[in-house]
């Protein structure tokens, strides 16, 4: 399918007849209907006249009555399966194209919305599942939160038509919320100034292809006009982002082309003006006193405190957090857990970021109840598994623009000794380069691409190294392995740190102490053939090369309007006839690693064979999605049929 002219359908006003599609079903749908649909969080999948419908669940707090009518709606529209995601929504598959107006009726029955949870659009607006609870915490950030997110979402009408990508906004205080801050596009960092309770602002951050840390905007945003700052920076990219090519349309992208200073100026500018218009007054929250920490751990839980049971700042109550491996559940589980909210704690499932569910003020007394009635459901609170700590999109199970099967990684992990051992390292995995489970982020990342591994092509993985957000460093690629042998390498990943980190040092930290090609090494000596030290050649990641290639290839066959590839030296190539014209880029599509020699070529435009991406082969350039980054293009001379690199590699 062609990808969708996702400008040109925003300035219609993103029309979708939804009466049509509950009579006839999906086969009529355009591409510009599909992303239409995406802004009503309605995404297609990987098969056919099925789609994944996205539940907003603003700050991660799910009331159990909502809960409950989740469900209910997943039992009815789909399999019974629920997956709670990294941003705090809730996740259905394999809905029926006929049956998404009743589901999207039914979400709205139980005081819940699709709406905007796709596609260029404000996506959740997370919030820190501790606010109000942890001494981490100086106050309760979560109306705040939801206060952002409706008042924005009233506008998605307009907003969605204007927005040049999507915008994700997180609230939270703790160091854990602070890391967020610097991954997206506004984060609201919990603060207190002269008794006043308060944000610092962040701005501009963003992992995928091409990772950006947030920079800071304000020291201090008061909580009366945090909803003023949400506004202005929505404003700013409006003004400033780039509408009319959704691949580098990103906020990040803003800082990057006009500057931090300049950005910032334009930030303080559109605040100044917002901050003018009337907004309704935050709901009142507290100011958190110095908490007794004596009192609370004088409380002990059976079994202990662990990471799983936490103490809170009221003495006597605890927080906990259940595992929901790789953020997989079903309506019984659900409910199950609703039961328990209700019984034992304040009625309410909170989402976290791990793609768990958090119960909050939990009696210490009551911690066994809940841990026996877990079991009983093969459940368990963190850490009482003894199972690994890894989070994972849906992957190309489900995922239109999945490469690798991102949960068969992640469950191959779950039981992993070197993990077990290290609870509290985490393993992102992500089923393609976009980093819905944010690899960059991750003590270990796994990027989902396609692989040449001892010279054979394969599903895998790129391996991610180095994380530490708080000395604002992403992970980078040591190298690529096999989806098959990824928990080899993973092993071999944390024995290495193991064997070498000092007292207290995070595998971020030993990796930028060791070196990147250090550990490179040590896998190519544990690993061997099934191993391949850095980035793929020809892809995104893969630096350019300088050095001139003196081997050449016949394309002596190739006829007017065909493309094929060709492989000069280390170079692989797709070469395409354009009317008696050669042209030539890298033999890779940036998005899926498919070859691009093996697509069709219309005219100039050359298209993925895998997810459609359609790139212009005399520039490169992204013509259709889903590619973010062009096709590397190589100047090439062809006489007698036989195309050289006259130049070197650029």
């Amino acid at each position: 399918m062609a990808a969708p002219d996702i400008p040109t359908v925003k300035r219609a006003g993103l029309p979708i007849d939804l009466a049509r599609l509950e009579a006839e079903g999906d086969s009529w749908l355009t591409p510009e209907d599909r992303y239409a649909l995406k802004t009503w969080g309605v995404c297609n999948q990987e098969q056919d006249h099925v789609f994944m419908v996205r539940v907003r669940n603003p700050g991660g707090a799910l009331p159990t009555i909502q809960a409950r009518g989740l469900a209910r709606v997943a039992r009815a529209f789909g399999p019974d399966w629920l997956h709670l995601t990294t941003r705090q929504n809730v996740e259905l598959h394999w809905v029926e194209a006929r049956r998404i107006p009743a589901l999207l009726d039914a979400v709205t029955e139980i005081g819940l919305t699709t709406r905007s949870g796709c596609g260029h659009t404000m996506r959740n607006v997370m919030s820190s599942e501790d606010a109000g609870l942890s001494l981490d915490e100086p106050f309760d950030c979560l109306a705040d939160a939801r206060a952002v997110s409706d008042a924005i979402l009233a506008r998605s009408a307009q907003l969605n038509c204007e927005l040049p990508s999507r915008i994700n906004i997180a609230f939270g205080g703790s160091p854990r919320c602070r890391a967020d801050a610097l991954l997206n596009d506004a984060g609201f960092v919990s603060v207190v100034c002269d008794g006043e309770a308060g944000y610092e602002l962040w701005g501009g951050g963003s992992l995928g292809k091409a990772p950006f840390l947030a920079v800071k905007l304000a020291d201090f945003v008061p909580r009366t006009e945090a909803l003023a700052a949400a506004e202005a920076l929505v404003e700013v990219f409006v003004e400033h982002g780039n509408f009319d090519k959704p691949t580098k349309g990103r906020m990040k992208f803003v800082v990057e082309r006009l500057g931090e200073a300049a950005f910032r100026a334009a930030w303080d500018q559109a605040f100044a003006a917002a901050r003018a218009r009337p907004h309704p007054r935050p709901a009142p929250v507290e100011i958190l006193p110095e908490a007794d920490r004596v009192a609370m751990l004088s409380h002990n839980p059976p079994g202990g405190w662990s990471t799983g049971v936490r103490p809170q700042r009221t003495p006597g109550l605890c927080t906990l957090t259940v595992d929901i491996p790789l953020g997989d559940t079903n309506g019984s589980e659900l409910e199950l857990l609703c039961d328990l909210a209700d019984r034992h704690a304040d009625g309410a499932l909170n989402l976290s970021r791990d793609q768990n569910v958090v119960l909050r003020n939990v009696a210490v007394t009551d911690v066994t109840l809940v841990r026996d009635a877990l079991r009983t459901r093969g459940l368990f609170l963190a850490g009482e598994a003894h199972t690994a700590s890894v989070r994972a999109c849906t992957g190309s199970a489900v995922c239109a623009l999945g490469i690798t099967t991102a949960p068969d990684a992640g469950k191959a992990l779950l039981t992993s000794a070197g993990l077990g051992r290290n609870s509290a390292l985490r393993v992102h995995v992500s089923g393609c380069p976009n980093s819905c489970a944010q690899h960059q982020a991750g003590d270990i990342g796994l990027a989902g691409s396609k692989v040449r591994i001892a010279g054979a092509s394969r599903d895998g993985y790129h391996v991610f190294l180095g994380a530490d957000l708080g000395v604002r460093r992403v992970g980078e690629v040591v190298g690529r392995v096999a989806a098959e042998d990824v928990p080899a390498a993973v092993e071999a990943v944390v024995g290495a740190w193991e064997s070498m980190r000092h007292d207290g040092e995070g595998l971020g930290a030993t990796v930028a102490r060791i070196g990147h090609d250090a550990f490179a090494r040590h896998l190519e000596a544990v690993m061997d053939e099934r191993w391949a030290t850095g980035p793929e050649p020809g892809s995104e990641l893969a630096p350019p090369t300088s050095a001139p290639v003196e081997t050449a290839a016949s394309v002596r066959e190739l006829a007017p309007g065909s493309v094929t590839s060709v492989s000069i030296g280390t170079t692989r190539l797709a070469v395409a006839n354009v009317d008696g014209t050669y042209c030539a880029v890298a033999d890779e599509c940036p998005h899926a690693g498919a070859s691009l020699g093996a697509g069709t070529l219309d005219g100039t435009s050359l298209r993925c064979p895998r997810h459609g991406g359609t790139f212009d082969v005399r520039t490169g350039e992204v013509l259709a999605g889903p590619p973010e980054e062009p096709a590397a293009c190589h100047p090439i001379e062809v006489v007698d049929g036989v195309v050289r690199l006259p130049t070197p590699v650029r």
